[in-house]
């Protein structure tokens, strides 16, 4: 449950710093965004899974590797088709795609710090 726990937090927090930002839409669970909730998401279950089953397990390993493939997914591919929904949004002004997608590095290491952290906090009660 801590897992969903942080990513809940994360996109509350999300939501919380568009509305300082005064962006034009809240972003509420959709993709891109500070910090990154799916990030915050595999970092807290890279906690718990280290603290219940040890980081010489399996599991811990899994979910590292998760985590890794989750991250780069964020910051690069999801990057990439943000660039592409740009380009085709110039080409069909009617059709519009969303452009924001992915996560710049420093979003996606704050989401893994603040899940981190609430693992942590969560764990510690």
């Amino acid at each position: 449950i801590i897992p969903f726990v942080a990513i809940l937090l994360a996109e509350i927090t999300k939501a919380f710093t568009d509305l300082l930002q005064r962006r034009s839409h809240v972003r509420f669970l959709n993709s891109g965004g500070m910090p990154s909730g799916h990030s915050s998401f595999v970092a807290a279950l890279v906690v718990v899974v280290a603290n219940r089953e040890g980081v010489g397990s399996t599991a811990f390993m899994i979910s590292a590797v998760l985590a890794l493939v989750v991250m780069y997914d964020a910051v690069n591919l999801r990057h990439e088709a943000g660039k592409h929904a740009k380009l085709l949004n110039k080409l069909l002004p009617k059709e519009h795609l969303e452009e924001s997608l992915g996560h710049t590095r420093f979003e996606v290491t704050v989401g893994a710090v603040f899940g981190a952290i609430v693992a942590f906090v969560l764990l510690s009660l």
